[in-house]
């Protein structure tokens, strides 16, 4: 195997014989394989659009493969040996029709030269036949006749789109979708079996994907709002009831909200972990009272944390890790989420809600889940607190009590490393304001970082998706100061990147043209040297130094 795509690739190079996620060499070679066939159909898909040849089905479906392969997202064969069926015979299906186009409107036969990804077929669907073949395409192979710089950016493009095909099936979960973004994914992938790509063409690439990313994220933001209510600033508990529970880990609030509706007087609670915690936010969902506390932290710890809990724990979206005896009966997933022998709860089918009967039969017989902490913490500052806040913000800026904006946002993970994320927070001067979204924020909400004037020092926004709201209160902060560009504000990004969706942050500050981001605890070990110089002149990329180096570095705006 050979897996880099992820911030916990082993000695920051590459998973080579198991990934530290717990990916086996047999999952992997079944990814490559999918990203492969993905391709195949991406050739004849994006140009079958000129036909109007695709249907909202394939878009659905090329969105949902790429999602299953985004860090501990999946783990199980049989899932990807079916993903990759499907692929193969949607290809076939569209290639067939549009050759039948195309030849009708040209009066001539497609003549294009095949990439093996468009041509390759097989006489059965087998996990040891598709495993085979898995171990002969991927990154390695993906590199013969490419320039090693060009192939790196194209890899970072491919991440990219994992983390597209991830928002498209949260916004298609509530009943949202955009056309230019289906169709990216396709061009996207057709685009890297080029041998012949520039430099320069891949970065327009990865700007234009970290534009629909941030746009990818504002539609879902509002989809949750539509829908749930715009999130409101919300003191969120974090000990525990006495009570039988069902904990809920990941991001879909669909399916919290359905889960929240069949346990109401059931006598079970509903605790939230990792970046579930933002349930807690929102209006239509704060109106159950069974929905309790958050238990627990980032997505790391559910190997000590999960056990504790007593009651079943439901995995909606990503962040599974191969589960522990001690809790692997009462561990359910939903979604695109799988492991080998874990309950799946199936799909909802439309106008009803999902069937979580089996989880809550099984939280009736269990004990009350044992304490972890105590105490509470905040989350809500969406959009919409935030944008109330700018008046505030932007006054206390001009006159010098809020001297700098960190934007610590993105994924926590396992590594040593991670704690800079905790002392560089605690290391901050007063008079800096911090933002946050997704699951870094288990690293220092904790702290008491008081207010200036009326302003809460650490202001949460909720979930990576989130990071949008973060990005649009911050344009009318600039606009509110007369500021021509965003890069004139008193504001410094400390990204932690773990996975593909992160890197669509990255990317949506690249296309912002922002300057001086820093990334960690370690840079993509898929970037070269020359990339990472390259990153480095045109926006400043920088990794981390030691927290207090950065505070110094970001508090004088570099």
């Amino acid at each position: 195997m050979f897996c880099y795509h992820c911030q916990e690739a082993k000695k920051n190079k590459v998973c080579d014989t198991a990934g530290i996620c717990g990916k086996k060499a047999d999952v992997s070679s079944l990814q490559d394989l999918l990203m492969f066939s993905l391709k195949g159909l991406a050739f004849y898909s994006s140009r079958a659009e000129a036909f109007d040849l695709v249907s909202d089905k394939t878009h659905h479906f090329m969105a949902k493969a790429l999602f299953s392969m985004v860090t501990n997202v999946n783990f199980d064969p049989a899932d990807f040996v079916n993903l990759i069926d499907v692929a193969v015979r949607r290809r076939n299906s569209i290639r067939k029709k549009f050759l039948a186009a195309y030849q009708l409107k040209h009066g001539a036969e497609f003549d294009e030269t095949l990439p093996e990804e468009a041509s390759w077929q097989y006489d059965e669907a087998s996990d040891k036949d598709f495993i085979a073949k898995g171990e002969t395409v991927g990154v390695e192979k993906d590199k013969e006749g490419l320039d090693e710089d060009v192939h790196a950016l194209q890899e970072c493009l491919l991440y990219a789109v994992k983390g597209l095909g991830s928002l498209a099936v949260h916004a298609l979960e509530m009943g949202v979708e955009e056309t230019e973004q289906y169709r990216f994914m396709q061009q996207a992938l057709d685009f890297t079996l080029s041998k012949n790509n520039t430099q320069d063409e891949v970065l327009n690439m990865l700007l234009r994907c970290g534009e629909l990313g941030l746009a990818a994220m504002g539609r879902l933001n509002q989809a949750n709002s539509d829908k749930f209510g715009e999130p409101e600033p919300t003191t969120v508990y974090l000990d525990t009831w006495d009570r039988p529970g069902i904990l809920v880990s990941g991001h879909d609030l669909h399916d919290i909200e359905d889960l929240l509706a069949q346990t109401a007087g059931t006598g079970v609670d509903v605790y939230t972990h990792d970046e579930a915690i933002a349930a807690h936010a929102y209006p239509a969902l704060k109106k159950y009272f069974n929905l309790v506390a958050n238990y627990g932290g980032a997505w790391q710890d559910q190997k000590t944390q999960f056990p504790k809990f007593n009651g079943p724990v439901l995995v909606t979206t990503n962040s599974i890790q191969q589960p522990k005896k001690t809790y692997q009966e009462k561990l359910f997933s939903t979604g695109m989420v799988g492991w080998p022998d874990v309950p799946h709860i199936e799909d909802r089918k439309p106008g009803q809600r999902k069937n979580f009967s089996a989880i809550i039969e099984l939280a009736k017989q269990c004990e009350p889940p044992e304490p972890l902490t105590d105490g509470a913490t905040t989350t809500g500052y969406g959009l919409q607190a935030l944008t109330a806040l700018s008046d505030q913000i932007a006054t206390a800026i001009e006159a010098n009590k809020i001297k700098r904006i960190i934007v610590l946002a993105g994924c926590d993970g396992r590594h040593k490393e991670r704690r800079y994320y905790t002392e560089l927070a605690e290391a901050l001067p007063e008079d800096a304001l911090v933002i946050t979204s997704g699951d870094t924020k288990y690293r220092f909400q904790h702290m008491d970082f008081g207010m200036i004037d009326d302003i809460p020092r650490l202001l949460d926004a909720g979930q990576i998706n989130n990071f949008h709201g973060i990005i649009a209160f911050l344009q009318t902060l600039q606009q509110k100061m007369g500021l021509s560009e965003l890069r004139q504000l008193p504001v410094s990004f400390d990204i932690a990147w773990y996975e593909q969706t992160t890197i669509l942050m990255m990317l949506a500050l690249f296309a912002l043209d922002f300057k001086h981001m820093r990334v960690g605890p370690t840079l993509p070990p898929f970037f070269t040297a020359n990339i990472l110089d390259l990153l480095d002149r045109r926006y400043g990329l920088k990794g981390i130094d030691t927290p207090e180096n950065d505070v110094a570095a970001m508090m004088a705006g570099e």
